[in-house]
């Protein structure tokens, strides 16, 4: 039986490498804003955003201001590579999602057809 097995959520990775991946996936859509993947990654990441951004302003609401930011930085620092993509999260999107009172759906995906050499198809996540 494949109880709690989801084939569409599988990267053909190895743990940790599928760690470092999808970190490295959110750090792009953080710095740019949109990023094009292919289906399979596309739905992983969009799940990891969801988690991200939903935990960043359930601690940003749950907490008083100064130990919600550190705790803010201290989580942001655990999944998003490089200093500028962490600084734009806490300055530029989080006070916007908080601002919206979104819990979720901060991603929108939009197909764009296939790909030239292999014939997968692309989907363009774009931040909200």
């Amino acid at each position: 039986m494949r109880h709690k097995f989801n084939k569409m959520l599988e990267l053909h990775t190895w743990a940790k490498t599928r760690h470092v991946f999808v970190r490295q996936l959110l750090t792009n859509l953080v710095k740019n804003g949109k990023t094009t993947t292919t289906p399979k990654r596309a739905k992983v990441l969009k799940a990891e955003v969801d988690s991200f951004f939903g935990n960043l302003v359930r601690m940003s609401k749950k907490l008083d201001e100064k130990d919600a930011r550190r705790e803010c930085i201290r989580y942001i620092k655990a999944n998003i590579y490089g200093e500028a993509e962490g600084k734009k999260v806490l300055n530029v999107l989080l006070p916007k999602y908080i601002e919206s009172g979104a819990t979720s759906s901060f991603v929108a995906d939009y197909k764009l057809g296939f790909r030239v050499g292999d014939g997968v198809q692309k989907i363009l996540l774009k931040l909200l």
